[in-house]
């Protein structure tokens, strides 16, 4: 006969989802231990009292591992409790837990006869606790014993394990070992990792060709996670092949970590491309134009531009000649650009690595991470800068790519990046983000000063970036 549950059981299993969402929303600068620690100890308080549901999430926690050490003992202790109750998730739960452990049994009396198959089988059912309790160094001995016959799944979890140092002591080079052994038989998870590690000289040295190699293996064997980490390597390889083969500057103030030399270097080529294009290079000298505001001047063309600022508007003439500031493209290029405080992954800053590209600069940030959704996303953005005029407004758009996402308890978007990918309709579940380029964006910048770009994005709302540092400055 099926319990339907009372208004009262209701109210309060809503209450619990509740309570759950809170605790998780408003921990997000805590651990994800602590959170589960926190949740544990509210949750044994209310089993104590005789709640039934509470009862059944004691128990959930206990073989799972989630806020307590897990232990299959209690876990079943606490689902009697909870099913003495009627409650139809502790009955259900029980009669999973007792056919488990029957299954577990058959499974371990094959894998010590020496079947593969049986010991990977025996392996998982230690990490997941099926049958009986999470014994994480059970589990990697497990799959060591089956990646010694070969065994493709096998070899790829006890890599995993050496890879995140679970169950042993992490160590790359021996993960690396076994990611290949299981990429050689085309696992496509295994091609993944080895692409990540070749990426990164994790374990092996950095390579990148070859971690283009295994990611696009991966990729066609229907692993689509890694296809960021494939798109993101081919990115780095353009990067890699343009930058210089020298000794690497000091830091530029501000943190900004570009090569000044260089920067000025790209700028220079910059201003004398549209020169080249229309006509042979002249014998005379080339001189480097000076940004200057888009209003117009009476000066001679010979003489350089000079930017004045919306406070000079009202000053005598002197005084607009004695504050003047005057500025190249090197101010734009060779400064760290932030909002709020904060670096920003479209215009050059601590966060990015530029280079040229005929007369575009072409910008890839370093790894950052977001919130999004319930996801916690791993992505990297790629900028252009374009249309460069006199005036000193130019044109960026840009793009996110996702690496990687991975569920988390939260929610936080930033108002000035919006999205870092697109859902996925597909997902069955909650809401996922998508790896791979997300939408692109469109800023249409002015400078106002050597220190202040005023950028319209999308065509919606303005705001100001700021350099503490720029070639005006130094």
């Amino acid at each position: 006969m099926l319990n339907v549950p009372t208004d009262r059981q209701v109210i309060d299993m809503k209450r619990t989802v509740l309570t759950l969402i809170l605790l998780l929303t408003t921990s997000l600068a805590m651990g994800a231990n602590d959170i589960w620690q926190n949740l544990f100890k509210e949750k044994m308080q209310e089993a104590k009292q005789g709640d039934s549901n509470a009862q059944y999430d004691v128990a959930s926690m206990y073989q799972n591992g989630r806020g307590v050490s897990p232990d299959m003992a209690k876990a079943t202790e606490w689902y009697k409790k909870s099913a003495a109750q009627d409650n139809i998730k502790a009955v259900n739960r029980l009669k999973l837990l007792e056919a488990n452990k029957e299954r577990f049994k058959k499974v371990l009396a094959q894998a010590e006869k020496g079947d593969s198959d049986s010991q990977y089988k025996l392996g998982k059912m230690y990490s997941e606790g099926i049958g009986v309790s999470i014994d994480n160094a059970k589990a990697a001995k497990a799959f060591e014993s089956a990646a010694i016959q070969g065994h493709a799944k096998a070899e790829y979890n006890l890599g995993l394990r050496y890879y995140e140092g679970t169950g042993v002591k992490g160590n790359r080079a021996t993960a690396y070992k076994w990611f290949k052994a299981a990429a050689e038989q085309n696992d496509p998870a295994a091609q993944y990792y080895l692409g990540k590690m070749f990426a990164t000289g994790s374990g092996i040295k950095q390579n990148y060709a070859t971690s283009l190699e295994w990611l696009t293996k991966s990729v066609d064997g229907g692993f689509n996670q890694a296809r960021g980490e494939m798109i993101d390597v081919s990115e780095r390889m353009k990067m890699s092949k343009t930058e210089k083969k020298k000794p690497a500057p000091a830091k530029v103030d501000g943190g900004f970590n570009q090569a000044r030399g260089e920067m000025i270097d790209v700028s220079e080529r910059m201003k004398t491309s549209k020169t080249e294009k229309k006509k042979p290079a002249p014998a005379k000298k080339v001189v480097a134009k000076k940004i200057k505001p888009a209003a117009k001047t009476s000066k001679p063309k010979t003489e350089k531009a000079r930017v004045n600022t919306d406070k000079n508007d009202n000053k005598s003439a002197d005084e607009k000649k004695a504050s003047v500031q005057e500025f190249a493209i090197e101010d734009l290029m060779v400064a760290a650009w932030s909002r709020d405080t904060k670096p920003v992954s479209y215009l050059p800053s601590s966060i990015n690595n530029c280079r040229t590209e005929e007369s575009n600069i072409v910008c890839y940030s370093d790894n950052q991470t977001r919130e999004s959704g319930s996801n916690k996303v791993s992505f990297k953005t790629k900028s252009i800068m374009q249309d460069f005029s006199s005036g000193g407004s130019f044109k960026v758009t840009y793009r996110n790519l996702v690496i990687n996402s991975t569920p988390i308890a939260g929610i936080e978007v930033s108002e000035d990046d919006g999205e870092v990918g697109d859902d996925d309709d597909s997902a069955s579940s909650a809401y996922q983000v998508k790896t791979g380029w997300g939408k692109e964006h469109t800023l249409e910048c002015q400078l106002k000063d050597t220190g202040t770009v005023s950028c319209l994005k999308n065509k919606t709302h303005t705001f100001l970036l700021v350099s503490p540092h720029t070639v005006a400055g130094k």
